[in-house]
This record gives structure tokens, C-alpha cells and sequence, in this order.
């Protein structure tokens, strides 16, 4: 952990929370897809994305067990696997050590165990300062980026984003984005990348909770290593700029590390930290 920027601005933090919620929050009510905000705010799928994870947790201090004992029983009815984060901003604030507590005793039926590093940072995350960002990354002059913006060009970035992950239908992405809708003021934002009238590349601009990020930043396997993934990246990132955000974060791949970080990304440990609960 030594290695990683020690981020300690707690308003910054959570607006990166915030934003991570509502990049969720956006799937709530999708077929397949269960979505419960609260004292406990999580998201549990039926396989699809955007995933099984807990958000945030907001538990009284003289009843944390209970209310995790809770949370396993009721995410376990959708799930057998959850990724539990927890940000700086989760209360009380030694939940990371009762959630341990509650791993080695198997939590409410014994039937649950905590795997994996214990905690563990939840991913790659990476930080960036806007205000001075590199030269744009070289790519062919035929390439070219086009923003969604109607249901018919959302397909195709269905269709590139599936690809890029190695396949999946993805319909939750198509039926959460086509129903947030396209407007300039809107939360997300979706663009394509182009080699000509190639889709090559595509990715997602979340604009919310007092942050910006990038999601969804995928390219084909066959088609990678031309620059195509970093050129988008880099014009959402001005497109941020353009809106006024003054730096952001990101939520990396390790595939997509090396990209961002030639962007200006460097690993950042913004106090998350993650617990992955496994029924057994």
C-alpha cells in the first residue's frame, strides 16, 4: 500500500462514493436486478451487470452485528457472493473489524466466510489532477469519437461494450442507459469510438455526486493496442475539464492500469477497503 497516493481529502472521498452509488442506483429497477438504499445501500444481479456489491453502510454502533447478520441474510437471498465496500464515510467506524469479526464466526448461520485478503483495497483505483493534463495519446487520424444520443446509437455501444468484455448480452446496460435518456444535463454520458465507420472503442462519463468518472472503457481484443481505448478516455477526460471538474478518479481494470496511467492516472488508496463474503 506504500506504493499508493495516501488520499486523505474525506469530502473528495466521498463524493467518489457518492458517485460509485449512483452508477448503481441507475440499474435499480431493471429485471434481474435488485437495488435497496438505506441504512444498508447495495445491489444484487441475477448474474448480469452491473454486479453484486454493498455501497455503503450506515449501521448504530451498539447494534453493527445485527444489522450485518441482517444484510447477509437478506443480499443471500439473491446472491451467494458479495462484495462488501467500505469507504471512509461508513459507520460505525470500526465496521471493517466487526465485519472480520463476523467472517471468522461465519456470520448469521455459519454458512458465510470472508476470502481473499482481509481487508483487501477493492480494485484498482487511480486518481488524476485535470488542470494539467498530458499531451492527448497519439492514434490514426482515422479515428473519431461520437456521443450517444438515441437508442439506436446505444446499441451499438451495447454491442462494442460486450465485445471489449469478452462478450455477454449486456441488456441491463441497454435497458438502464435507454431509460436515463440522452440529454446534455443528463447523469451518464456514452461514447463510441470510431476507425472510420468502425465502432472500435466505447465508455461511459458519470457526472454525479460532486465527481467525475469514466466507466465502462472497453475495446475488442482484436483491436487493442492501437490506442483507440486511451484517445477515448483522454476526450472524456477533457469533456470533465470542459464541465469544470478539476480532477477525478477512476475504478481500473488491471488491463486498463497501464492506459489510464500514461493518461495521468496514478494509484491512489482512498480508504476503501473491501470484504468478500462467500456462502459455503
Amino acid at each position: 500500500m506504500s506504493s499508493l497516493l495516501q488520499f486523505t481529502d474525506l469530502t473528495k472521498v466521498n463524493q467518489i462514493q457518492e458517485n460509485f452509488i449512483t452508477y448503481h442506483r441507475i440499474f435499480a429497477g431493471i429485471p434481474g436486478v435488485r437495488y435497496v438504499e438505506g441504512a444498508a445501500t447495495w445491489i444484487a444481479t441475477d448474474g448480469g451487470a452491473p454486479g453484486t456489491q454493498m455501497l455503503k453502510s450506515d449501521f448504530p454502533s451498539d447494534a453493527v452485528d445485527q444489522y450485518i447478520d441482517a444484510v447477509l441474510v437478506e443480499m443471500g437471498q439473491y446472491t451467494s457472493a458479495i462484495d462488501w465496500m467500505v469507504f471512509p464515510g461508513c459507520r460505525p467506524a470500526n465496521l471493517g473489524t466487526r465485519l472480520a469479526a463476523r467472517g471468522r464466526a461465519g456470520g448469521p448461520d455459519g454458512k458465510w466466510q470472508l476470502v481473499g485478503d482481509i481487508p483487501g483495497l477493492g480494485g484498482n483505483w487511480m486518481y488524476v489532477d485535470l488542470i494539467g493534463l498530458p499531451p492527448a495519446p497519439p492514434v490514426s487520424e482515422r479515428f473519431h469519437i461520437v456521443r450517444v444520443n438515441d437508442k439506436q446509437m446505444l446499441e451499438t455501444w451495447r454491442q462494442t461494450s460486450s465485445e471489449g468484455f469478452g462478450g455477454g448480452e449486456y441488456h441491463n446496460f441497454y435497458q438502464a442507459y435507454a431509460r436515463h435518456g440522452f440529454a446534455q444535463d443528463a447523469l451518464k454520458h456514452h461514447y463510441i469510438g470510431y476507425l472510420d465507420e468502425q465502432p472500435v472503442t466505447s465508455g461511459t462519463l458519470l457526472l454525479a455526486g460532486g465527481s467525475a468518472s469514466i466507466y465502462n472503457v472497453s475495446t475488442p481484443a482484436q483491436l487493442r493496442r492501437q490506442g483507440f481505448g486511451g484517445a477515448l478516455t483522454y476526450a472524456m477526460m477533457e469533456e470533465m475539464r470542459r464541465r469544470g471538474y478539476t480532477w477525478s478518479w477512476i475504478w481500473a481494470s488491471q488491463l486498463g492500469k497501464s492506459v489510464y496511467a500514461k493518461l495521468g492516472f496514478v494509484p491512489a488508496d482512498f480508504g476503501v477497503r473491501e470484504y468478500q463474503w462467500r456462502r459455503v
